[in-house]
């Protein structure tokens, strides 16, 4: 047996951590989510089945309530489903991530630790309304809202063919007797709503949200906080809507007054006058997708697995702790007044800045693990989706191309659905795989540094 002298500092661990060996490595990252996957495979195709299921119901909803008579009503009501829609795609990916936390070492620790495990309905109330936040400041919901249409279009694609075909019909009739113009069709628009109607809930919702969050604050609880989320998208939905039907309107207006014209112009002179601001700008709109989507896309899936594991900031003070920033923005908070305080907050929140705390929280607690680490989550993140490309591309190649077209939509939706289920499993593991490595090797070097 070697014993270490008395007082003799201990070397930290480079690659281990307790009881894993060298399984957290950060070059390890892909074999240890294929580990976390294997084990766990089973309930999360329950949960992304369940999910899809409800989704698909909820869809074929919206689309049959928003035809027919008081349609401006029914929109509303429309709404309200797609709400629920976001909603259950939250639920799901929270009780997907929920269900990882056996397979990691840091859930073991804590346990072994004495921290009791938190429910899931525990975990949905803790992060619901955070996950909101994050869910409306990336605009997700573009992407949802497309599905949502597209779901009704493809439900309705008869009437675009009544349409096509009576104006048609009008062309080529002569003179007087031509039909008059037919009604466009209402099919894919069941998100666009009527002006008086989108007041009206809009103002609903935001009483209602201020409400619950008063409540939420003074109580706390699971069903208080799920009634602050759906509040608070059911503001943002209508108010959205609302404020794209007065755009609408008011664009050709806005188009022709004197200042729209004079900013137009003067803007275009200043890009003109400054060399290589075109080439830049073309630079920056080539390269700014992927950034975002190979650099930002991983951090803020990571940024939700931290949500759901309790090691989630939106506090931009958490990314200065323990830095001597800290004591400056500690000195900064208490010489300014609240309001000043509460205006920089807003003007933060119209700017677009409250999406980036929680992103660069995560990588700040990332880095923990190395920065290797950081690179290994993105690349791998990045690459599923190209991986899994390829594998539908091979499976549709050993069906054949000798098929109906209706034989090739039914082969569709198995094949997508395998897709979309490898791909939402898989990357979910190994944003909790990083989140594990990241969380273990610092655990591990606070055991080894104390004071650290």
């Amino acid at each position: 047996m070697i014993v270490q002298a008395a007082g003799a500092p201990r070397a930290a661990p480079r690659d281990r951590a307790p009881g894993g060996g060298r399984r957290f490595s950060p070059y390890a990252l892909p074999l240890h989510a294929l580990e976390i996957w294997t084990c766990r495979l089973l309930p999360l195709a329950l949960w992304f089945a369940i999910g899809r299921l409800g989704r698909f119901g909820l869809l074929v909803a919206g689309s049959e309530l928003s035809h027919g008579s008081h349609r401006e009503w029914r929109l509303a009501g429309v709404m309200l489903i797609f709400v629920l829609t976001v909603m259950l795609g939250m639920v799901v990916t929270v009780g997907m991530l929920r269900t990882l936390r056996g397979a990691l070492a840091e859930t073991r620790a804590r346990r072994a630790a004495g921290e009791p495990d938190e429910p899931l309905s525990g975990a949905l109330g803790r992060s619901i309304i955070a996950f909101v936040a994050i869910y409306l400041a990336w605009g997700w919901q573009a992407a949802d809202a497309r599905e949502f249409a597209d779901a009704d279009m493809e439900r309705f694609a008869g009437q675009y063919d009544v349409y096509v075909a009576r104006l048609m019909e009008s062309a080529l009739t002569p003179g007087a007797a031509a039909p008059a113009r037919p009604v466009p069709p209402d099919a894919g628009t069941n998100l666009v709503l009527d002006v008086r109607t989108a007041v009206i809930f809009t103002a609903v919702a935001l009483v209602a949200r201020y409400v619950l969050a008063a409540l939420h604050d003074r109580r706390g609880g699971g069903r208080l906080a799920f009634g602050v989320a759906f509040c608070e998208l059911a503001f943002t939905f209508y108010g959205a809507a609302l404020v794209l039907l007065l755009a609408d309107q008011r664009s050709a207006w806005l188009r022709q007054r004197a200042v729209t014209t004079w900013w137009n112009d003067g803007w275009a002179s200043l890009e003109a006058s400054i060399p290589g601001w075109q080439a830049a700008m073309e630079w920056l709109a080539e390269v700014r997708p992927h950034i975002m989507g190979g650099l930002v896309a991983p951090l803020t899936w990571l940024t939700l697995a931290m949500l759901v594991y309790g090691a989630y900031s939106e506090d931009g003070r958490a990314l200065v702790t323990g830095t001597p920033l800290a004591r400056a923005a500690g000195a900064v908070q208490g010489r300014t007044h609240r309001l000043t305080r509460r205006g920089a907050g807003l003007l933060a929140v119209r700017a677009g800045l409250d999406r980036w705390p929680p992103v660069l929280h995560a990588l700040r607690l990332t880095l923990r693990g190395g920065a290797p680490l950081v690179a290994m989550t993105c690349l791998c993140v990045t690459l599923l989706p190209v991986g899994a490309g390829y594998a539908e591309r091979g499976v549709y190649y050993l069906i054949g191309t000798a098929h109906r077209q209706l034989y090739w939509e039914l082969y569709q939706i198995p094949v997508r659905f395998g897709r979309d289920l490898l791909v939402t499993t898989l990357t979910l593991c190994l944003v909790a795989a990083a989140f594990d490595i990241a969380a273990t090797r610092h655990r591990a070097k606070r055991s080894v540094s104390p004071g650290e």
